[in-house]
């Protein structure tokens, strides 16, 4: 899910991305439907902790690098280590509509590491 990428030009930070696409606010990244449950793998395979942020609707996560967790604890940021996967839960109740989720470090934010999800 969320790795490096490819420079934007030579003296610019490199692009940042989720799934090899960098932030556009003109697109949908994720289609859920509204009132459902689902359950996302999180895979970071940069040499970077990323902590994901979810607006609205909390994260429970429940798996750690393919182990259980030993307590289930829900949340809206998820920190994901360094080349690791987590695996989180999310009941998408609540709220109708469009939002973002994204890196909660800045510059990654701010360099791609975001997108958006819609439930309708």
């Amino acid at each position: 899910m969320m790795g490096g990428g490819s420079s934007r030009s030579a003296d610019e930070i490199p692009l940042a991305t989720i799934n090899g696409r960098a932030f556009d606010v003109t697109r949908i990244d994720t289609t859920v439907q509204f009132d459902s449950v689902e359950e996302w793998l999180l895979t970071n395979t940069s040499t970077l902790d990323h902590p994901l942020h979810r607006r609205v609707w909390p994260m429970q996560i429940i798996e750690q690098d393919g182990r259980p967790v030993d307590t289930i604890m829900c949340q809206d940021i998820v920190n994901i280590p360094a080349r690791s996967t987590t695996r989180v839960r999310i009941v998408f109740d609540d709220f109708s509509g469009r939002t973002v989720y994204h890196c909660h470090i800045l510059d990654h934010e701010d360099n791609g590491i975001k997108g958006i999800v819609d439930t309708s």
